[in-house]
């Protein structure tokens, strides 16, 4: 997707503004969707009365899933569905398409174990919060991209370009995603009981 905005970027500046925009709103609302959808469930389900033991399972299987599931891909494989640009549609409506893909999360390839905890935050924690957290992940997830689109170094080179250092920083983001798991679930367990 990065480097879909990234092409967008190098034609009509308007047209990739307008297509940006949509694809980060698109992505809010996916967020929203998925986290207020969680929400709803879980206080259909009354998880939110089980929401230290929710927390606890998920956590345990996300610090197994760091040191010995990496084998075991979470998400889809691929990304978004690239028909839809070739098909009859403008590009903002496709990029905004695209936007809630990502900005779910779900249907998309999920490298770290920690976005399982965000779910199952968002499960425990009623429609409300689940909206809110899911907005605010959705759209702090592609905004970066659009961020990235339009920011130019003195190369001319825009941010997308540091995707070739991505395989050398996945050993740090992968010690990350574990010192999460391991401060976060304790932090949501205390938030837990303070309710």
């Amino acid at each position: 997707m990065a480097m879909g905005l990234n092409f967008l970027g190098r034609g009509n500046k308007r047209k990739a503004v307008i297509a940006g925009v949509c694809h980060v709103f698109g992505a809010i609302i996916g967020g929203s969707m998925l986290g207020g959808g969680l929400g709803w469930l879980g206080a259909l389900l009354l998880l939110p009365t089980w929401r230290i033991e929710v927390l606890c399972i998920i956590g345990i299987f996300a610090i197994w899933h760091s040191f010995y599931g990496s084998s075991m891909k979470l998400g889809r494989p691929c990304q978004v569905n690239r028909r839809w640009k070739n098909n009859n549609i403008s590009a903002a409506w496709a990029y905004f398409l695209w936007g809630i893909q990502l900005g779910c999360g779900l249907v998309t390839f999920i490298p770290y174990s920690c976005f399982a905890i965000l779910m199952g935050a968002q499960a425990t924690s009623g429609p409300w919060n689940g909206l809110i957290s899911g907005a605010i992940y959705g759209g702090t997830r592609e905004l970066v991209t659009l961020l990235a689109l339009f920011h130019k170094n003195k190369d001319g080179n825009n941010l997308l370009s540091i995707s070739s250092y991505f395989p050398l920083l996945e050993p740090l983001a992968r010690y990350s995603n574990i010192c999460w798991i391991i401060i976060g679930v304790p932090l949501l367990i205390i938030f837990g009981f303070l309710k």
